[in-house]
């Protein structure tokens, strides 16, 4: 049996105003992935003093496992600590899907929900 090996996850992060960061998420967020993430975010909010705005653009992530959610999570705490709102950006059906069954989606998106305005294209098909 062969077995395709996982998709690294791309993380780019770009500063499009003083008070924004926004992180592009590319891959699979899962075990081997998400303390990369949550690294990634931790030195920003370090280096990144007067940001109250960390986005992070999902519609890249082809995977979302149990410890991408849990990553999900420590971001959200890890700006929140800072005083930084989380948005949730260009969410496939299938990270939405992940976010409604768990009840985390209003949590980790804050209770403006322009991410749920801002989905990516769906190239996912089955009961939604």
């Amino acid at each position: 049996m062969t077995t395709t090996p996982p998709e690294p996850l791309a993380v780019v992060v770009t500063t499009p105003s003083p008070d924004t960061v926004e992180v592009r998420l590319d891959g699979e967020m899962d075990y081997e992935t998400s303390y990369e993430v949550i690294d990634t975010v931790r030195q920003l909010l370090r280096t990144h003093r007067g940001v109250a705005r960390l986005e992070l653009h999902c519609g890249g992530l082809t995977l979302c496992d149990s410890m991408g959610l849990s990553a999900l999570l420590m971001i959200r705490r890890l700006a929140e600590s800072d005083g930084v709102r989380l948005v949730l950006t260009e969410r496939r059906p299938s990270l939405e899907r992940v976010l409604r069954v768990t009840g985390t989606l209003d949590h980790l998106d804050g209770e403006e929900g322009d991410g749920r305005k801002e989905r990516a294209p769906s190239s996912d098909t089955g009961p939604g």
